[in-house]
């Protein structure tokens, strides 16, 4: 099945773990995850995220309602109007699935799928760090102006799509404002930025999130930060196509 509607995909790949390496047990890059809405344990953030894409192909935008807890993503649609009401789930163990009114089962959607189009480079957020990469060296370097602690990571398996990143963590408040994502021969696939204007969990969190990508430039705006525990029944593939309610069971 074709799975249409790709800037939401895209926007939900940009979404999952971005995972800074637990057990290397490096307190700046864990306070860089949080930062970025990677939280622990059975808390979870849901947010509002308005994606818009510039690239040679034409302008693209779309707006949806994004979830996550314990390793799993939930996110539906609100725009466009011809997809309003699509949603994804992206499960702790890797898989995505797709629904949307008229299905009467979810689908999922294949790694050719989630790597094509627009979705290709909504890869870059899907990349584990905890369980794929390794910190090989951290040196000093410079980001926006700021001094920086600059994580080198390599692969640990050949599956793995980026063989190398670079990841900039500030110094001052353990913010990670860029990400470079090379192939096995060192070419510069993709670049990431991030801004951290809104406040949730007690300090800065994620605002927005632009990725530089061969002419193409996608840019994420995160607003209407919650914290708090999120019902299971949002991450169950076989209920998305039910009126599972998103209220949180308990705030943070």
């Amino acid at each position: 099945m074709k799975i249409s509607t790709s800037l939401p995909l895209l926007a939900l790949l940009f979404h999952l773990p971005f995972s800074a390496l637990a057990q290397d047990n490096d307190p700046e890059l864990l306070a860089a995850e949080q930062a970025r809405g990677i939280l622990t344990g059975d808390t979870g953030v849901q947010w509002t995220v308005n994606v818009k894409s510039e690239g040679a192909d034409g302008n693209r935008t779309a707006k949806f309602v994004s979830i996550s807890q314990n390793g799993k993503i939930y996110a539906e649609v609100m725009e466009p109007a011809e997809a309003e009401g699509r949603r994804y789930l992206a499960e702790s163990d890797g898989k995505m699935w797709f629904w949307k009114p008229g299905l009467s089962r979810p689908v999922s959607v294949s790694k050719r799928q989630r790597l094509s189009g627009d979705a290709a480079i909504g890869d870059i957020a899907s990349t584990s760090y905890v369980d794929g990469y390794s910190v090989e060296s951290r040196e000093d370097g410079e980001v926006d102006g700021e001094t920086a602690t600059v994580y080198t990571m390599k692969a640990n398996s050949l599956g793995d799509t980026y063989k190398q990143i670079k990841y900039w963590v500030t110094k001052k408040g353990n913010l990670g404002k860029k990400a470079e994502f090379f192939a096995s021969s060192g070419t510069l696939l993709r670049t990431a930025t991030m801004v951290y204007g809104n406040s949730a969990n007690g300090g800065p969190f994620l605002s927005q999130m632009v990725i530089q990508d061969n002419g193409k430039t996608v840019t994420l705006n995160f607003s209407e930060v919650e914290i708090g525990q999120f019902p299971d029944d949002l991450f169950d593939r076989e209920k998305m196509g039910g009126g599972v309610t998103r209220a949180k069971t308990k705030n943070r």
